[in-house]
C-alpha cells in the first residue's frame, strides 16, 4: 500500500500543477483572432497589437515571437517560431509521462498485493493442514483485494487525466498553426521573396 500511496500523491500532485499550467495558458480564441486580424487591417499592422499582452497563453505567446522576428528573413523566422513553440508545447507536456507510468503502474501494483496476500492465504491453508473456516481466511483475502480496488481507483483518474491534457496541449498546438498562418497571409505571403524561400507554414504538433 505504500507503493500506491506515493503514487496517489505524485498523481495528484501532477494533475493539479498540469491543470494550473494549461488554465493560464488558454484564452478565447476566436475572440484573439478577431483582435488579431482588425489589428492586420489597421494602418499600421507591423506593430505590436495590444492583444498580445504578457501572458502565457499559447496563441499570444508565438505570436509575440513571430513580431520579434518580423523584419528578419522568413527562414530565420520560421525556426525562431519552431524552436520556441516546441520549446513552449514541451512545457506544457512536463511530466505528463510520469502520469501516465503511473496510470499504468498502479493497478500493476495493485495486482500484486492481491497476488502476494493470496500465496499468504493459501501458505495458512497449508500450514493448518487444510482445517480452516472461512472467517480464517476471508479477513486475509479482503485485504489482498483492497490492494487491487486502491490500485484501479488510482489508474484510472490518472489515464484520464493524462488524456484529457494531452488533446489540451494538441489544442493549443492547433491554436499556435493557425495563428501563424494568419499572420503569415499578411506579412511572409505578402512579401514574393520570402514565399519563394519558404512556402509553406510553420506547423506545430503536440
Amino acid at each position: 500500500m505504500w507503493p500506491l500511496m506515493l503514487c496517489s500523491i505524485t498523481g495528484m500532485a501532477i494533475i493539479f500543477d498540469r491543470a494550473w499550467a494549461l488554465a493560464r495558458s488558454s484564452l478565447d480564441f476566436h475572440k484573439f483572432i478577431l483582435c488579431l486580424k482588425k489589428h492586420i487591417r489597421s494602418n499600421n499592422p507591423e506593430a505590436q497589437p495590444s492583444c498580445l499582452k504578457r501572458r502565457p497563453a499559447s496563441a499570444s505567446f508565438i505570436a509575440r515571437i513571430y513580431y520579434q522576428y518580423l523584419h528578419e528573413n522568413t527562414p530565420k523566422r520560421n525556426e525562431a517560431l519552431k524552436r520556441e513553440g516546441f520549446r513552449h508545447l514541451d512545457n506544457l507536456g512536463h511530466r505528463l509521462k510520469m502520469l501516465a507510468a503511473i496510470a499504468q503502474v498502479s493497478p500493476l501494483l495493485g495486482l500484486l498485493g492481491t497476488v502476494t496476500g493470496l500465496v499468504v492465504a493459501f501458505y495458512q491453508i497449508e500450514a493448518l493442514g487444510g482445517r480452516v473456516q472461512p472467517t480464517d481466511l476471508a479477513g486475509g483475502i479482503w485485504e489482498a483485494l483492497l490492494t487491487t480496488v486502491v490500485g484501479l481507483s488510482i489508474g484510472i483518474p490518472c489515464l484520464l487525466a493524462h488524456q484529457f491534457f494531452q488533446a489540451q496541449i494538441d489544442k493549443r498546438a492547433h491554436e499556435m498553426t493557425e495563428t501563424v498562418s494568419e499572420l503569415d497571409e499578411v506579412f511572409a505571403h505578402g512579401d514574393e521573396n520570402s514565399m519563394d524561400e519558404l512556402p509553406e507554414h510553420t506547423t506545430f504538433t503536440a
